[in-house]
């Protein structure tokens, strides 16, 4: 799997939206510009979106703002048969999507949130059928495929529009916004490059010509957490990347991941996920056994083939 990143999302089948079913059990910290909706459809997870965290659960629909920072991961704390991952459809719509009948998509700005805090229940289920009807329609590829998928989400949007909070910012804002982002996207890719040596705070600020109590703030406001801990979680991921291979040790897994020392790698586990790394790696080491996945990868993007399966089976239920 790739590293915490800024995603650049590419629209193979209809200009302006893409969709995918895919299994998680960890996808870390990341960004794109386009609004994403996650319709849970089997399994459970935690998705934490700038300061704010969602349990999601089968049949759970959340929207996801552009340019917010989010990360997604399995409840490891539950026993049950399908903690093991949580299979949903992703539906990502650019926000140049039919900018030319409706342009203040382009300028919009959502509160990200799941769709059952804003919608009542019968709306929330035709919403949700939109979103499956497209999704059908998108992974089948009947005939004039690309048609239905637009109307679907069409409808949906303006469901969207009409309960969740927004605001359409102005041309200053919008510049503003992206300024903002970018410097995200920045500081997100500096961590990634050197969160195995020692890095710092101030090193960073530094580079943004930010105070370290200016950049303190930004990182508590966007992502809920201290600067140390999101240079932990980041420690913590590359650590469960390295114990895919069998012929590491902790101790060197511990180092590899720029960690001090194994105990403080010990105690950081116990407080994210509830183990020791050892525990960790004995009952989540090896994720997928299926042979089509390399070894350590944390999520499963199905094929259309089983993307369409995966929807029916879930309006079977």
């Amino acid at each position: 799997m790739e590293s915490s990143r800024i995603e650049i999302v590419k629209y193979p089948k209809v200009k302006h939206i893409k969709m995918f079913v895919n299994k998680i059990k960890f996808v870390e910290n990341h960004l794109h510009n386009d609004f994403e909706i996650l319709l849970t459809l089997s399994g459970k997870g935690i998705l934490e979106i700038n300061n704010a965290t969602y349990m999601y659960a089968p049949g759970d629909t959340i929207f996801i703002n552009s340019g917010d920072v989010h990360s997604l991961s399995s409840n490891l704390d539950d026993n049950k048969p399908d903690s093991g991952g949580a299979t949903s459809l992703f539906i990502q719509i650019s926000n140049h999507f039919l900018r030319e009948y409706f342009p203040q998509i382009h300028s919009s700005v959502f509160k990200s949130g799941n769709l059952r805090s804003y919608l009542n229940a019968e709306d929330y289920a035709h919403v949700c059928k939109l979103f499956t009807d497209a999704a059908i329609a998108y992974f089948s590829e009947t005939n004039y495929f690309q048609l239905d998928v637009v109307a679907s989400i069409s409808k949906a949007l303006a469901y969207i529009y009409r309960h969740l909070d927004y605001k359409v910012i102005n041309e200053v804002q919008k510049e503003r916004f992206n300024r903002k982002k970018s410097r995200m996207e920045r500081i997100i890719s500096y961590i990634d490059a050197n969160f195995d040596s020692q890095i710092r705070l101030e090193d960073i600020a530094s580079k943004e010509n930010l105070s370290v109590t200016h950049l303190s703030h930004i990182f508590s406001s966007s992502f809920g957490m201290t600067f140390q801990e999101f240079v932990n979680i980041k420690r913590m991921e590359q650590c469960i990347r390295l114990m895919a291979n069998k012929e590491k040790t902790l101790l060197e897994i511990s180092y590899e991941s720029g960690f001090s020392d194994s105990k403080y790698m010990n105690k950081m586990f116990l407080k994210r996920f509830g183990c020791t790394p050892k525990e960790y790696r004995k009952k989540y080491g090896t994720y997928y056994d299926g042979p089509t996945l390399e070894t350590g990868k944390f999520e499963l993007i199905y094929n259309d083939q089983d993307s369409l399966k995966a929807i029916e089976e879930y309006i079977g239920k």
